[in-house]
């Protein structure tokens, strides 16, 4: 097996992690919760913050505007968020949770974090995932992956 092999093996291994975790967690918030794993992300992402611009919402998921704007509309319609004027840009709106929004975050994250240990535990040891989750981070941080997502 060539390098270029083992990156193209590594990538799609990885690749193939993601959608099985993505898939199974999503799963168990719409059962529990009634909340997809990419509504989820985007009450996740506002837990930190008062309020978001959509462009940071799309950045923090690392998705386009137009989708994180798609996907804050769904979930604004769910009344997990609210979008309010941005008092710095009149052409612009700002997101933040609703407490309905926080409820419901607070509730799912005990759903995902039980969902994602269903699949690992007994895979990987608490401080191997802890290494993964630093390698992965590392990688998302690379000046040379934000510069080819732009």
């Amino acid at each position: 097996m060539t390098a270029d092999d083992r990156r193209i093996r590594w990538l799609t291994d990885l690749v193939r992690v993601e959608i099985l975790l993505w898939e199974h967690v999503d799963a168990r918030l719409k059962q529990a919760h009634d909340l997809s794993l990419a509504a989820f992300e985007t009450l996740f992402a506002l837990e930190g913050s008062d309020t978001l611009r959509i462009g940071d919402l799309a950045q923090s998921l690392r998705i386009t505007v137009g989708g994180a704007s798609k996907l804050a509309e769904r979930v604004r319609a769910a009344g997990l968020i609210e979008r309010r004027p941005d008092p710095g840009d009149r052409r612009a709106s700002l997101i933040a949770l609703t407490a309905a929004g926080r409820e419901r975050l607070t509730a799912a994250k005990a759903t995902y974090d039980a969902a994602v240990a269903e699949r690992l535990e007994g895979v990987l040891s608490e401080v191997e995932q802890r290494q993964m989750h630093q390698l992965i981070s590392r990688i998302l941080s690379t000046e040379v992956l934000q510069q080819a997502h732009s």
